[in-house]
C-alpha cells in the first residue's frame, strides 16, 4: 500500500506565494490530466502548464515520494508573484519514470524543467529535497528568476 503522508502535507493548509492543490486521482491522458471523481473529472489541458518540474522528496533512506508541481497560473500582488501550482506524486521508480516521460512527450521542451528530463531518460530527478518546504522555496526561487 501507498504511503501519500507527505503528499498529504503537500497541501495541508498551504498558502502564500506558492498555492498548491493536489490532484486527486491523476491520469495522464492525450489531452491532458484528468483528476477528481473517476465518472466526473475535471481537465487539466497541457496547453494550461506553464512550467512542469519534479523532485524527490524525502530521507535516502526512509520514506520517499516523487512530485511533480505543474505550474497552472500566476497572480501579480504587490509583494511578488504569487503561482498556482498543481501537485500530483508517484512512488519512485518505474512509475515515476512514465510519468516524466508523458509529460515531457506532451509539453514544449521550454516548459519542462530539467528535473522533469532527467527523471524521463535516467528514471531519477535532478532535483532532491529532504521536505517539501526546502523543495518549495528553491522551486519559487527558480520562478521568480
Amino acid at each position: 500500500m501507498r504511503d501519500t503522508s507527505l503528499l498529504e502535507l503537500a497541501f495541508d493548509g498551504h498558502s502564500g506565494r506558492y498555492r498548491v492543490q493536489l490532484l486527486v486521482n491523476p491520469e495522464l491522458c492525450e489531452s491532458g490530466i484528468a483528476h477528481g471523481d473517476p465518472a466526473n473529472p475535471s481537465l487539466i489541458e497541457w496547453a494550461a502548464i506553464d512550467w512542469a518540474l519534479a523532485a524527490e522528496i524525502g530521507e535516502p533512506e526512509g520514506v520517499r515520494t516523487i512530485i511533480f508541481d505543474l505550474v497552472v497560473g500566476r497572480i501579480p500582488e504587490p509583494d511578488g508573484s504569487a503561482f498556482e501550482i498543481c501537485r500530483l506524486g508517484a512512488e519512485p521508480g518505474e512509475e515515476a519514470m512514465k510519468m516524466a516521460s508523458a509529460i515531457e512527450r506532451a509539453l514544449a521542451p521550454q516548459f519542462s524543467a530539467p528535473s522533469i528530463k532527467s527523471l524521463a531518460a535516467e528514471g531519477t530527478p535532478s532535483r532532491w529535497y529532504q521536505n517539501l518546504e526546502e523543495f518549495e522555496s528553491a522551486a519559487l526561487e527558480s520562478l521568480d528568476s
